[in-house]
């Protein structure tokens, strides 16, 4: 049988792949709005791990509910709306990469680790938020749980640096999305890794400390970034790669 080549894909699936790219930009902002409400304006700034026991129970008791809260909108904004930014990225990174599509498809590992280690690094504060006015919590447990939550959120950093750092390469090489979205990427991957490091240091608000913070930052920028250029294409771009022949 005569070796035959795929054809490119009908314009209608052209334009059913632009709407979803678009509408995964659209998640990307989302999930914005809605861990800055959650996560910033909700649950504030709870004690370091080396605060006062006796502030620690204060503040999880007084604000404990409103923590809860807020962590629950945070994971809404994880589960709902950072996934489907992240598998909408892959796909438009993969579209365009070609090959093996290694790094779009770490986009999507990276992008999916995070969202795991840190729906699990919620729980040490979650549980000091319930139980931490409650007196038959001895000291000792509450403290454990602080160093358990330094390190659980430190973690989060290392998937959250796959995912920019793999995607700022493939939009550094294809150009799919502006290039200096790339650096930023590939700062906030650096910023992240290395604050990983943080309970290293033994200080809570130190240097490692605020270097994890500006990671944090600099993700958020290229997410918001990112979702604006996906909102911006007009079409899909085809891929590089040859397409495959078929018999």
């Amino acid at each position: 049988m005569e070796a035959q080549r795929r054809t490119d894909p009908p314009g209608g699936l052209q334009r059913s792949a632009g709407r979803w790219w678009r509408l995964a930009g659209l998640c990307g902002l989302g999930w914005f709005v809605l861990f800055a409400v959650g996560a910033i304006v909700l649950q504030g700034e709870p004690p370091a791990y080396d605060a006062s026991l006796a502030e620690v129970r204060q503040f999880f008791t007084d604000h404990g509910t409103r923590f809860l809260v807020g962590d629950y909108i945070a994971g809404l904004a994880f589960l709902l709306l950072f996934l489907p930014f992240v598998t909408g990225l892959r796909s438009l990174l993969g579209a365009v990469e070609g090959g093996p599509q290694i790094g779009s498809r770490l986009v999507l590992v990276g992008g999916l680790a995070t969202v795991l280690v840190g729906d699990t690094a919620t729980v040490f504060q979650d549980t000091l938020a319930l139980g931490a006015g409650n007196p038959e919590l001895q000291d000792t447990t509450v403290r454990a749980f602080l160093y358990a939550n330094a390190a659980a959120i430190a973690a989060i950093g290392l998937p959250a640096a796959l995912f920019t750092f793999a995607a700022s390469a493939v939009i550094w090489t294809t150009a799919v999305l502006w290039r200096w979205l790339a650096v930023v990427g590939a700062l906030a991957g650096v910023l992240l890794a290395v604050g990983a490091a943080f309970p290293l240091a033994d200080d809570p608000t130190g240097p490692l400390w605020t270097v994890r913070f500006s990671g944090f930052i600099a993700l958020a920028v290229f997410v918001v970034s990112a979702s604006i250029g996906m909102l911006r294409r007009a079409d899909p771009v085809a891929s590089t790669s040859p397409a495959p022949i078929r018999a």
